[in-house]
């Protein structure tokens, strides 16, 4: 429902409880039908001067709203102001006028403007009061549409520094197959492909963790053909895995950091585990790193994450990353539940 058929059902329904509230104090005069005017007018005429009487008072309120309404946001004050003078002296004349007709004796301005001028600021000032209370959550819902849709832009475009990230790693090992020429190069393609694949197409917001740890070792299988034999890797699952959904490639960049950085020459160079209870999921990855290795051209995969985490798991996540000369080690705790 768009804003404006929004403000068109509140106001239609502060009205009409504007106009409840007003009519309570004759309420009991109404349902004891003792209701009279000047000791001769009909019960039925009276019902219908209370009812007159409710509808000009509640012109005092919606005039100044509507005109806050179409005039405020713009800051036409001018509009505003002018508009209050018009508006409002109208209303008192019209009240004037129905009052002068509804009597028997001739009423006097002055006196007709003591009787009303109390009543009437009130209306004015519950109706200018009403509008900026609906102002005010407006434009706290404005703020937090808002804020929602940079922090989905902001995921969206962290997303896609992943895809390039990726790519250019892996176009660099395959690069190297090819030049070496080694057998396992059309499989490296087919993998990469593979990989693509899911990257490209799979733009749910989220996934289930079975769909993203097929990735993972996609991604360790595609990593392995460099070698001639394949390294040493433990990579251990625990927990109920099949109902539990994860942002797409939320892992995947401490897995490539790992390749990327860590001594796949020696035994058990590198420990991936992966652990589920009821609400959390427990990530640890441990890789040995080799001497001295420096990349020229940076990275931004741990980087990249680390913010993508603090959008999505605002105060459910727990990320430590350890580095010593020896290891780099990740221990991620995510509170998926609700």
């Amino acid at each position: 429902m768009s804003m404006k058929k929004k403000g068109i059902l509140l106001l239609a329904g502060f009205i009409a409880f504007y106009a409840l509230v007003h009519g309570v104090r004759h309420l009991p005069e109404l349902l004891h039908g003792r209701l009279t005017w000047n000791g001769e007018v009909t019960y039925t005429l009276s019902v219908v001067r209370i009812i007159a009487d409710m509808a000009i008072a509640c012109l005092f309120t919606v005039f100044p709203y509507l005109l806050l309404y179409y005039f405020y946001p713009q800051k036409k004050f001018g509009f505003i102001a002018i508009g209050l003078i018009t508006s409002l002296t109208a209303c008192f004349f019209i009240g004037f006028w129905w009052t002068c007709f509804m009597e028997n004796t001739p009423v006097r301005l002055g006196s007709y403007l003591s009787q009303v001028v109390f009543f009437n600021t009130v209306n004015t000032i519950f109706g200018m009061t009403f509008y900026f209370i609906r102002y005010a959550h407006y434009k706290e819902l404005q703020e937090k549409e808002s804020a929602l849709q940079n922090k989905e832009s902001e995921l969206s475009f962290l997303r896609s520094q992943v895809n390039p990230h990726f790519l250019f790693n892996n176009l660099n090992n395959i690069y190297s197959l090819v030049y070496y020429k080694s057998d396992q190069s059309l499989n490296a393609i087919s993998g990469l492909s593979e990989l693509l694949r899911y990257m490209l197409y799979d733009t749910n917001d989220t996934v289930l963790l079975t769909t993203e740890i097929a990735y993972i070792e996609k991604y360790i299988a595609l990593q392995q053909l460099r070698f001639e034999h394949p390294s040493d890797i433990d990579f251990k699952l625990n927990g109920d895995l099949d109902a539990i959904s994860i942002p797409p490639l939320l892992l995947i960049p401490f897995i490539e950091n790992a390749f990327k950085h860590g001594d796949d020459s020696v035994k058990n160079w590198l420990n991936i585990s992966l652990k589920t209870t009821q609400d959390d999921i427990d990530f640890y990855c441990s890789n040995k790193k080799v001497v001295k290795k420096t990349d020229a051209t940076g990275g931004i995969g741990i980087a990249n994450v680390k913010r993508r985490l603090e959008l999505l798991y605002p105060e459910k996540h727990n990320l430590e990353i350890i580095d010593t000369d020896e290891l780099f080690t990740v221990k991620l705790n995510l509170n998926y539940g609700e």
